[in-house]
């Protein structure tokens, strides 16, 4: 299996010397990169966090191009994983992040334009230092020299390690060595991120997902303390705060950071390759990419339900589409269906954190996504992905709505078409949650490549992140829920993060703003 590894911001994959050892010792295939300006990596014309993240693409698609792998960060890494794992959720099987979840107590390493306020004698000395940095070069000295300059952000670390890492993260010239990282990048800087923004991708991410937090502050460290993250915890989260340990958790303690992560990794297995799921139902995409192939064990259902549940997913007809419906586990009384985040599918079993509803539990593919139908050309609008699960409704009758980001979203606008079938609905964070805004962007033309052959859908995920949700359209669904629905409180919001819409919507009267277990017993509860 493989563990793809993001270094910090002015690092480079050479930190991760001691540590990455340990993990590929117990049969792991560690990567890393050096990111763009760092280490051996090119000396860009242009930094940014979104040039960053396309990087990480591009060599997750050269290292593992179908399987999904491990993602692991290191502080700035750390706040990239989380982002990539929200962009391309089915590329994960876990997220591991080493003191890299941001809080707004400090902004370390990140690169000049990725800070949000400068005092005038600040801004006029970056754009001096932007006129100066064309040809210019890092001060040479030797390799002590070298370690003890770097000594002064990583007062922690042994001047021992410093020294053994200026021959790999610096060059030999003519009069000395210098670092390699671009002298255009320098810390501090101006711009609209927040790096508390990163910490709010957290809730959202549906792999399990191991943080690990150094509480001595060092000058490259976010000051980030337990108390920021805990309201933020996603369903299935392991969590260390590490007293007597800085800012480079992994160089510290590279012992005892590599034990944590083959622990974790131990106690949550990776589900089934999604590649091997997407193998099995393209078969034959060829010929006709709107009519998978149907094994023996799949139910078709069209407007008729059926009442045999087989050991594969129940088929049902929308339109051109066929949709996946996974019966995770059997149970009495009313059905709880999860509808997945953007990029997402269902998984293989119940959540933990849903085990307690009684009932059976249902999960729906949406178009484009695990084993439904992958159409062409795109064309996704929130109401298509509505009428997906109005089907799923048709056939299971009256049913409890969990949607996770996305998925979230879908769940108010069929609550509000049929607020008589849809018996409460839990809002939960996760991919997909925030949509495009509240008014369309700039018009924008994708061109993408080759039609794809596995799920998700590219155009999904470019199309349906775009969604505009204007909250005055939110509540219209809502106030259609109250009107017509037989509950007191149909609504439960659960979410860490509230983008306009979902804040508009827990304003109006008889909305829950509760948790997820408080959630599920008081629709348990309903008749």
């Amino acid at each position: 299996p493989t563990i793809l590894m993001a270094h910090g911001g002015f690092d480079f994959a050479g930190t991760f010397d001691v540590f990455a050892p340990m993990l590929a010792a117990e049969g792991y295939r560690v990567v890393s990169w050096d990111a763009r300006g760092h280490g051996n990596s090119e000396h860009a014309v242009l930094y940014s966090w979104s040039g960053d993240l396309r990087d990480a693409v591009a060599v997750l698609n050269t290292v593992s191009p179908n399987e999904p792998v491990v993602f692991l960060g290191h502080s700035k890494g750390g706040g990239l994983m989380l982002d990539l794992a929200h962009a391309l959720p089915h590329r994960l099987t876990h997220l591991i992040n080493l003191d890299g979840l941001p809080s707004k107590n400090n902004w370390p390493d990140l690169a000049d334009h990725e800070r949000t306020k400068m005092l005038r004698g600040e801004l006029e000395g970056w754009l001096d230092h932007r006129r100066r940095v064309a040809g210019s070069e890092r001060k040479p000295g030797t390799i002590e020299e070298l370690a003890k300059r770097r000594q002064r952000m990583n007062p922690r670390l042994p001047l021992e390690w410093l020294e053994y890492l200026v021959p790999i993260g610096a060059r030999k010239d003519h009069d000395g060595w210098r670092w390699k990282i671009d002298p255009a990048m320098r810390l501090g800087g101006f711009g609209p991120w927040r790096p508390e923004w990163s910490m709010q991708r957290l809730p959202g991410i549906g792999v399990p997902v191991l943080g690990v937090l150094g509480l001595q502050n060092e000058v490259m460290g976010w000051g980030t303390k337990p108390k920021d993250v805990y309201p933020n915890q996603p369903p299935v989260f392991r969590f260390e705060a590490l007293e007597d340990v800085g800012h480079f958790v992994h160089i510290e303690q590279p012992r005892l950071i590599a034990d944590f992560v083959l622990e974790f990794l131990s106690d949550h297995p990776a589900p089934r390759p999604a590649s091997s799921r997407s193998r099995h139902m393209n078969a034959g995409r060829h010929e006709n990419r709107h009519e998978p192939p149907l094994a023996d064990s799949v139910d078709i259902v069209g407007s008729q339900p059926t009442d045999r549940i087989s050991n594969g997913p129940i088929t049902l007809v929308h339109g051109k589409s066929r949709l996946a419906l996974h019966l995770l586990r059997e149970g009495w009384g009313r059905p709880l269906l999860l509808l997945h985040g953007l990029g997402e599918c269902t998984p293989a079993k119940v959540p933990a954190h849903l085990e307690s509803w009684g009932g059976p539990v249902y999960g729906l593919d949406f178009t484009g996504h695990g084993q439904s139908t992958l159409p062409i050309g795109g064309g996704y609008t929130a109401e298509i992905l509505m009428a997906d699960v109005d089907a799923a409704l048709h056939h299971l009758g009256k049913a409890t709505i969990y949607g996770r980001g996305l998925g979230a979203y879908i769940a108010l606008l069929i609550a509000g078409a049929r607020p008589t079938l849809v018996r409460g609905i839990i809002l939960a964070d996760g991919p997909g949650l925030v949509g495009g805004g509240i008014r369309p962007s700039s018009p924008h033309v994708a061109m993408l490549g080759e039609p794809p052959e596995t799920t998700p859908d590219p155009f999904a995920l470019m199309e349906l992140s775009r969604d505009v949700r204007p909250p005055d359209y939110a509540i219209e669904y809502v106030r259609q829920i109250m009107q017509w629905s037989e509950l007191d409180s149909p609504i439960a919001v659960t979410t860490v993060v509230r983008p306009e819409w979902l804040t508009a919507v827990v304003d109006e009267p008889g909305v829950a703003d509760v948790s997820v277990p408080e959630a599920l017993a008081m629709f348990a509860e309903v008749h």
